[in-house]
């Protein structure tokens, strides 16, 4: 594992607690993205602000005690109050219990995508009853439904789970698995290759070849739909001016990062969505040109005085802070090439690998990061955490009330055609602010023993990973 750094709580670290088999949502997604039945069986729309959910029958939770609509909307209820991002996300009014097996859920507007958004890792099921009000002991008693139940938690350490042998779907293939962390793709490619460990997450693209070429080890491919970016700090002084934005963003070389740093497994990112999710007529994207980025900092009043190859304005030279962090293998080489390209249009900048937590921080002008932006299968999602004025994943702080119009325009339209074009909307108007620097779309890669049955291949969406099914030969 690259991060276990808080404990997999249902409603607040779901991005832990659903791919490592301890928490399922209500909905999933399928291997196109598409939202799918999961905990439950179907969803009706039975008025714009209204719908139905029916709850699968049988499923019990960890502790034995079965599922019903009951502790499906004490579950939902608690998610809602425990992450207040969660509220904004669904815009949800209230949750009722119309029988034993369905739930009526009640949004404040329209809302045709309402199952997609449930596919969200932080509105997991678990009993309620279970779930004490303190975040610090729920990892150890919330009882959930996934396939394993966590047996401890170490932060930063390791994370042991053991079979839910009442699992619904069926008992699952191996006993127990221990999550071990990693924080460096060279660590997690020795720990496979000595045989300490069954399963390798997130290996760089060397450590692929590295696998590739050992008999006794497989490499498994997750197609793209992370995206490699970098966020701008808008409260910097270089990064207020938009047309210091703008000519960074075009500094970047999308094509070189992909087949360079990359090594080939990795698609250009011009816009925050990967090919073929959204498709935008006449979208602007980020077309790499250095000369115009020199233009635009020439423009913006930039110019080098001293002949040392760095622009400087009112005696300041534009020298930029990059800061990133090393869990992702591809970022911190993805700004040192950045560095390069920079230094092309007269740019400077300091690499600083730090926490990845400092993202919300401050104390840089760029920081490469990694995150999902197709995780509900529905481009609302990405926006709201990325775009809108508090988003949880705005870390740049950037504000615009123009943006956030749309993106409101968005979660109240019901239309799909007229959701597409306001997501487009909403998107354009992010780029041209330059929000954040998008910059590549990597596969997500996996080394294995050879011993390991993996029947499930790796999700594009990169949030379901052990399963019921996976185990050994």
């Amino acid at each position: 594992m690259t991060f276990l750094d808080e404990p997999p709580d249902p409603y607040q670290a779901g991005w832990l607690a659903v791919p490592t088999g301890l928490a399922e949502t209500l909905f999933r997604l399928n291997n196109d993205l598409n939202p799918e039945p999961w905990l439950a069986s179907r969803a009706v729309q039975v008025e714009p602000t209204t719908w139905e959910v029916t709850i699968r029958e049988g499923i019990k939770f960890h502790n034995g005690v079965l599922m019903d609509a009951t502790k499906v909307k004490g579950s939902l209820d608690l998610a809602l109050l425990r992450r207040p991002e969660t509220r904004v996300l669904l815009d949800l009014d209230r949750i009722e219990v119309k029988d034993q097996l369905t739930v009526v859920i009640h949004t404040n507007s329209p809302n045709p995508v309402l199952p997609g958004l449930l596919t969200n890792q932080n509105t997991s099921i678990a009993d309620p009853n279970t779930v004490p009000a303190s975040l610090d002991e729920s990892a150890e008693r919330s009882a959930m439904t996934g396939p394993y139940k966590l047996m401890s938690f170490t932060a930063d350490q390791e994370m042991k789970v053991v079979a839910h042998t009442e699992y619904w779907q069926g008992t699952p293939a191996v006993d127990r698995v221990e999550y071990v962390v990693f924080n460096q793709a060279e660590s997690r490619l020795i720990a496979l290759q000595s045989g300490d460990v069954d399963i390798s997450v997130n290996l760089s693209p060397q450590g692929a070849v590295v696998v590739g070429n050992d008999s006794s080890l497989d490499i498994k491919t997750a197609p793209p739909s992370g995206m490699l970016f970098m966020f701008v700090n808008h409260e910097a002084p270089a990064m207020r001016d938009l047309l210091v934005r703008r000519a960074v963003a075009i500094a970047v070389d999308r094509e070189a990062m992909s087949t360079g740093v990359a090594d080939g497994h990795a698609v250009p990112a011009e816009t925050m969505f990967p090919p073929g999710f959204l498709s935008c007529q006449s979208m602007a994207g980020y077309s790499y040109d250095p000369e115009a980025a020199r233009e635009l900092l020439a423009e913006a009043g930039y110019k080098d005085e001293d002949g040392d190859g760095i622009v400087e304005k009112d005696g300041n030279k534009l020298e930029l802070v990059l800061q990133t962090y090393p869990e992702q293998p591809l970022l911190p080489p993805m700004l040192e090439v950045f560095q390069s390209m920079l230094k092309d249009i007269g740019v400077g900048a300091k690499v600083q690998i730090v926490e990845w937590t400092l993202a919300s921080q401050g104390g840089y002008d760029l920081f490469g990061y990694s995150n999902g932006t197709t995780t509900t299968g529905d481009p609302s999602w990405a926006l709201n955490r990325q775009f809108l004025t508090g988003g949880d994943e705005n870390r740049g702080n950037f504000s615009s009330l123009a943006v956030d119009e749309i993106i409101g325009r968005l979660s109240r339209a019901s239309d799909p055609a007229q959701r597409q074009q306001i997501a487009c909307d909403a998107l354009q108007a992010g780029q041209d602010e330059v929000v954040l620097i998008p910059v590549m779309f990597p596969n997500r890669l996996y080394g294995t023993s050879d011993s390991v049955k993996w029947a499930s291949r790796p999700h594009a969406a990169q949030i379901y990973f052990i399963d019921y099914l996976i185990g050994f030969k």
